[in-house]
């Protein structure tokens, strides 16, 4: 158990999310006399206690939250202990029930360090409960309870009094947050009992007394209607005017007021007649509306001017026939008469109803703008389709995958254990045998007329890491396995009759069922499995995971030597593809080129009836192998080649709308001119390599070696773990490896076209089918990213998160009707299917020239900046040189200071410090970032908390701007509480600083008399120059010693005993580690050195002891003897010449 489960201080603390991963257990017997976990048979009770907002509406407090429900999911835990504590365990753990604990308050956090040393020494399964706490911190504390309910049923309750307590720190939260909610209901029981609230009045009658006495007056209510009518007030005239879109740039009008200017609003009210604009409301008198339509434009007649009169109509008739006399017969055109002429009133009246006219049922955007304008909106994905079984891909990831040539809405899909974007933890401890024994390896083909049920399932001995369809022949599925086999499905047409269904006759039916019961005892064979036609050799495969599959172009083939021809007859198809794997080999294969069927075979199969000949396969005996293999040292996870683009074609409309889920389409190979003898290859350890090979003059092996390659910039982070090629620009492709997306030209090695570094590792990179600058990204926190190079290439122009695990495919569709569909492995083991937005579908006009002007002109830029790079260095050698050399020393040499530090480190920790220096490195190399390991580990939690926070925010629907205003408040509390403990350690850290200076104030410092100084050192000059010489004084000690008269009357024994006490008398003036011999000897002379306390126990008994040592003084003082004998003739001898 780690130090992450609990607070700094090893205290448990509540967190509200384990509430929702309580797991459901069957009910066991309950244990009695011992610990043992208790069960539960009902469903946890983990309601959360809310407070009402009045008491009135409370009928039963049962139903607000109940106790015993909670005491019951306490007790039915899987980690909860029963145990009977004596009173003497509970005095030890002060647990004592009455004085620490009660039955109103009965938990306590007690030690596990106390419990263990205590407690489990009385239990019978203390082994089993240390098993449970194996990794437990001693420092850490465990919940226990006092609960009396276990014994209450009890006639004869064993002794002591009854305890649980929880030995997992997870359901020890969950049950911290049970008992929070407890006391919180207990405390608010006990204030409503205390509270008392005036209550709603209950009428009792009494009012209706009290009205009696009151006289009231009743008049029924007259409605009356009053109408005036008052004279017309023209309002000024206004020149009304159209102000369309197509006036303003944007299409887009923003109406604001001056501020400088009063506006009159003019009054609009729709009513059932026709729109009026009435005059401006009178308040000097009260006036109502009438219930009838009233409209005073129509009701009032106007005056006309006399010179808008027309002529006289009489006058007119007597000229038109005057003139119709005249004319000859059938000669006579009547003139045409022209419109009345209206005035300036009239006009203004017509221009003000057409303009103020309103219909609820009329379509005004074409009378908006007579022009298109361009709408704006944000993209995003819809998803309508997702295809899992849990059954047969449960904790699994999706690793290859392929579309149906044939026909549309077909999709094959392989699931594996790992892929190459995956990540395995190094505790997830997998028996790799029982798991390709047992567990099935499921290759799955989905429709998207049925999302529910797969159509077909293909039998897979092995793992299959990739998956391609043939698109030359519809009916052929090849797998890549993890052990490096290719293994060949022929479906034989099977997906064209998915849809159908068989009517059978009476008599059919009959003759069947008939059948049926005669061959019951045979087994019966799944109508939509296929098992596979053919399996390449295991000795002539690669010996790690296929990683990508790519065809050759049908004129393109290759011999045994690894030479390569095309073919100019059109009528021969070729069908050679390439697979690269994970231990480097890069195979191609030929799928036309096994072995034949042997003649006893065909002769077999000749005499055999065409029905039970009719379902095998063509493939069924042909020994596929690979026709020449390049050998690479690294391991390969893609390959960029002269390999051929497919189009896809598609029926009329017509045909698509009968059926829209499975509609017949066809594969056009875009092939290559030629197939060069190179290729640029992806690695597992981060690098993109060219290389070339040259084939082989010898038959034997036919594979080769690649020893030289040409390097591409490295530029990315970690392992490339997928290449992809432009199908519109074959030199442009896409890779991605760790955090790093880059787009490369495949003749420029120097640099990528543009490389951006993102978030979070990519998984996987795909480019769009239907326009060229469009590529999408997936990413390992489940979002992704749609690139538009042309619109951006600085960010993605559409992030979408689809979820909070990793993404471990993606694939677009080809056909782009009925929609243009992307297909996404997720983290669930299943493949969603979701609709692109139109503006990734349709491609811009000329882009993919606009692609290549804009790829040739980021080349010749780099080329600029390359040649500008080089001619500098030629020019700057010498120092840029220096400059390295020394940056490299220092390299070194702080290297060497790390190492050194680490190492006294490591020392300074195994000779143990005190526990606040501990703590205080320990946050100090926190900060500065520790060991490598320890860098790692922070960063994966920071990433693993990151991608927390995205899946809470997408399923809680949170907006960040909101979430941030509503924390910034309490994240400056928290800068502020930093800051203050901050402030706190720098004042701590200057205290020495502080009390030097005030002590420099207090006590000045000495100053030095240079007097005295100089009077020292002249009298020790001037003793020194009258002394006498070393040579001098050596020859006055020699003669004295000659001379001394002493010498002759002592005799040599007596020498040594006075030196000997000289020499005590001198270590006792002295001091020191004398003293303790001293005391040691005379201790030892008086026999008292036993009775002295060491510390420590004699292992011997005192007679033994004192013999032992008595023994040891002797020898001591002979040794001591014998060699201060030795050393004072040695003295004597060499003083003789002196004499």
């Amino acid at each position: 158990m780690s130090n992450l489960d609990t607070s700094g201080s090893g205290r448990i603390e509540y967190e509200p999310e384990l509430e929702n991963l309580f797991p459901d257990q069957e009910p066991g017997a309950e244990a009695t006399g011992t610990a043992a976990p208790l069960t539960r048979s009902k469903k946890p009770y983990l309601k959360k206690f809310r407070e009402p907002d009045s008491d009135e509406d409370v009928g039963d407090v049962r139903n607000l939250y109940n106790v015993a429900e909670s005491w019951r999911t306490l007790m039915t835990l899987e980690s909860c202990e029963k145990v009977m504590v004596s009173e003497k365990v509970q005095k030890a753990l002060k647990i004592e029930v009455g004085i620490n604990v009660t039955q109103e308050f009965p938990w306590k956090q007690v030690q596990f360090k106390d419990l263990r040393d205590v407690l489990f020494d009385e239990l019978e399964n203390s082994a089993d409960l240390i098993k449970k706490f194996k990794n437990f911190s001693p420092e850490h504390y465990v919940l226990m309870g006092f609960c009396p309910l276990l014994t209450e049923q009890d006639d004869d309750p064993p002794e002591g009094d009854p305890f649980i307590f929880y030995s997992s720190i997870k359901e020890s939260k969950l049950a911290m947050g049970i008992i929070q909610n407890m006391e919180h209901f207990e405390r608010w029981r006990m204030q409503r009992r205390l509270r008392k609230k005036p209550r709603r009045w209950v009428s009792q009658g009494t009012e209706d007394e009290m009205t009696i006495l009151v006289e009231h007056f009743k008049e029924e209510p007259i409605d009356v209607e009053i109408q005036s009518v008052y004279p017309i007030q023209m309002p000024p005239h206004v020149a009304f005017d159209y102000r369309l879109t197509r006036d303003v740039r944007d299409g887009l009008i923003e109406l604001l007021p001056n501020e400088n200017i009063k506006w009159e609003n003019v009054t609009k009210k729709r009513i059932t007649v026709a729109i009026q604009s009435a005059p401006p409301r009178i308040e000097r008198e009260q006036q109502t509306n009438p219930t009838f339509p009233s409209n005073a434009w129509s009701q009032y007649l106007y005056e006309i001017d006399d010179d808008d009169l027309e002529l006289d109509e009489t006058d007119v008739d007597e000229e038109e026939e005057k003139r119709k006399g005249q004319a000859k017969v059938g000669t006579y055109v009547a003139p045409e008469k022209p419109p009345p002429q209206m005035s300036s009133q009239i006009q203004m009246l017509l221009n003000t109803l057409d303009f103020n006219q309103i219909d609820s049922y009329r379509d005004d955007y074409s009378m908006i703008s007579s022009r298109q304008v361009v709408q704006y909106t944000n993209p995003y994905l819809q998803e309508f389709i997702c295809f899992a079984n849990i059954s047969k891909s449960n904790k699994r990831y999706v690793a290859g995958y392929d579309w149906y040539p044939n026909l549309s809405g077909l999709i094959a899909v392989s699931y594996a254990f790992s892929t190459q974007a995956t990540i395995n933890e190094a505790t997830n401890r997998v028996d790799y045998v029982q798991r390709a024994v047992l567990e099935p390896n499921p290759v799955l083909l989905w429709s998207f007329s049925d999302n529910l049920n797969y159509k077909l399932e293909f039998d897979a001995q092995i793992e299959n890491t990739a998956l391609t369809f043939c698109p030359f022949n519809g009916d052929i599925l090849l797998g890549g396995c993890k052990n490096g086999q290719v293994v060949l499905w022929d479906l034989q047409g099977r997906c064209e009759r998915l849809e159908e269904e068989e009517y059978l006759t009476a008599a059919q039916a009959k003759y069947r069922t008939m059948i049926g019961e005669f061959l019951n005892w045979t087994i019966e064979l799944e109508d939509n499995r296929i098992s596979p036609a053919t399996t390449s050799m295991l000795p002539t495969s690669p010996k790690g995971p296929i990683t990508a599959f790519y065809w050759l172009g049908t004129s393109v083939y290759l011999n045994q030597f690894g030479k390569v021809f095309n073919d100019p007859n059109p009528k021969n198809i070729h069908k050679f593809f390439v697979t690269c794997s994970f231990d480097g080999t890069i195979s191609f294969w030929n799928l036309d080129g096994g072995a034949g069927k042997g003649g006893k075979d065909k002769m077999r199969i000749r005499m055999l009836p065409k029905e039970l000949t009719q379902s095998e396969s063509s493939y069924k005996l042909q020994m596929i192998k690979p026709t020449y293999n390049l050998c690479f040292p690294e391991p390969i996870t893609g390959i960029i080649g002269d390999t051929a683009n497919f189009r896809c074609l598609t029926p009329v409309p017509r045909v698509i709308h009968e059926n829209p889920n499975n509609y017949p389409t066809k594969l056009i190979a875009k092939d290559q001119p030629i197939l060069r003898q190179s290729m640029i290859v992806s690695t597992f350890y981060g690098h993109i390599n060219r290389i070339d090979w040259q084939g082989t003059y010898s038959e034997g092996d036919p594979s080769e070696v690649i020893n030289t390659s040409i390097p591409f910039a490295r530029v990315h982070d970690g392992p490339v773990v997928m290449v992809r090629k432009n199908p519109f620009y074959p030199a442009l492709f896409a890779s991605i490896g760790r955090t790093i997306l880059a787009i490369w030209k495949e003749d420029y090695n120097y640099s990528p076209i543009f490389w951006r570094q993102r978030a979070c590792d990519l998984t996987a990179v795909a480019w769009s089918e239907t326009r060229p600058a469009v590529l999408y990204v997936t990413r390992i926190d489940g979002i992704l990213e749609a690139w538009d190079i042309l619109a951006r290439d600085d960010d993605a122009c559409l992030i979408e998160i689809l979820g909070g695990g990793i993404i471990t495919g993606i694939t677009e569709h080809r056909p782009s009707l009925p929609h243009k569909i992307l297909g996404i492995g997720d983290y669930n083991s299943s493949i969603r299917m979701v609709k692109l937005p139109h503006s990734f579908d349709v491609p811009l006009v000329n882009e993919l020239q606009q692609l290549m002007n804009y790829i040739l002109k980021e080349e010749r830029r780099k080329m600029n900046i390359q040649a500008w790079e080089q001619k500098y260095y030629e020019l700057n050698k010498d120092i840029i040189e220096a400059k390295r050399e020394a940056e490299e020393e220092t390299r070194k040499e702080m290297e060497r200071i790390e190492r050194e530090e680490q190492f006294a480190t490591r020392k300074k920790g195994a000779k143990g410090e005190e526990a606040g220096e501990g703590d205080q490195d320990k946050g100090t190399k926190g900060k500065l970032g520790g060991t490598y390991n320890e860098r790692m580990a922070v960063l994966w939690d920071e990433l693993n908390l990151n991608r927390m926070m995205t899946i809470l925010m997408s399923r809680k629907q949170m907006d960040p701007e909101k979430l941030a205003r509503e924390t910034a408040l309490q994240k400056e509390q928290l800068a502020y509480e930093e800051a203050k403990k901050k402030s706190h350690r720098d004042v701590l850290a200057s205290v020495d600083n502080d009390i030097a200076t005030i002590r420099s104030r207090i006590l000045p410092a000495e100053v030095p008399d240079l007097q005295r100084n100089e009077m020292i050192q002249e009298r020790v000059q001037r003793e020194i120059a009258m002394s006498d010489s070393y040579e001098k004084v050596c020859q006055d000690a020699f003669e004295m010693l000659g001379t001394f008269n002493e010498f002759k009357s002592i005799d040599y024994i007596e020498f040594l005993e006075r030196g000997r006490q000289r020499r005590q008398l001198l270590d006792q003036s002295l001091g020191g580690n004398t003293d303790r011999l001293l005391w040691y000897q005379q201790k030892c002379e008086s026999g008292e050195i036993y009775e002295c306390q060491f510390g420590y126990e004699f292992l011997h008994n005192h007679s033994t002891e004192s013999t032992s040592q008595q023994g040891f003084q002797d020898n001591l003082t002979s040794d001591t003897k014998s060699s201060e004998i030795h050393v004072e003739m040695e003295t004597i001898e060499k003083a003789e010449p002196g004499y």
